[in-house]
């Protein structure tokens, strides 16, 4: 893939630290491999890691050392950029509205800072969040906006998720991040 063709995806801080270094098997099972691969694969293809202050942080508090040299070797390649998405801060309350109970407004509250970043810039998550999916889909109810986002997981996914990623991580319609809750709830 050319640089042209490479996208911008959120990655989530989870890949991070689920990207272990201990006992890497680059054809293994285990949920760090899965990470991994992904996060080899975004190098491989040339796309641009999306991050936010808050996002950074996490990466920094949380990264294994194999994941902490991926992104610096993407700062180094300039293939990193920074976007708060600060104008779509209002819409978290508006999305909080909808839900009954403080503790699902907490869980969406949590994490919308990816869902800034990524209505920002490509629209695309990368993530191994089973509950963020669902709160997103919920919250399409009050805010359709949402719905312009594309979720990868390869928590659940598996070598699915690498292999969309290599193939261009295009807004495919069973990506759409409501569409791909209803086919993968866990």
């Amino acid at each position: 893939m050319s640089r042209l063709n490479s996208k911008q995806l959120v990655l989530d801080a989870n890949l991070a630290l689920g990207s272990n270094d201990l006992m890497f098997n680059p054809v293994g099972d285990a949920a760090g491999d899965r990470n991994r691969r992904c996060l080899q694969a975004v190098w491989e293809e040339e796309h641009v890691a999306v991050f936010n202050r808050q996002l950074q942080r996490e990466w920094r508090e949380h990264a294994s050392p194999s994941a902490s040299r991926w992104l610096q070797r993407m700062i180094q390649k300039s293939r990193m950029v920074i976007d708060e998405g600060s104008d779509f801060s209002p819409m978290l309350q508006l999305a909080c509205d909808g839900f009954p109970s403080a503790e699902e407004k907490a869980a969406l509250a949590k994490d919308f800072h990816l869902v800034q970043s990524a209505l920002a810039t490509g629209q695309l998550v990368l993530s191994n969040e089973v509950r963020f999916p669902r709160h997103v889909t919920q919250a399409c109810a009050t805010v359709p906006e949402l719905a312009q986002l594309y979720y990868g997981n390869p928590g659940i996914e598996g070598e699915d998720c690498r292999l969309w990623i290599k193939s261009g991580a295009d807004k495919e319609p069973n990506r759409r991040i409501d569409t791909w809750f209803a086919n993968h709830r866990p």
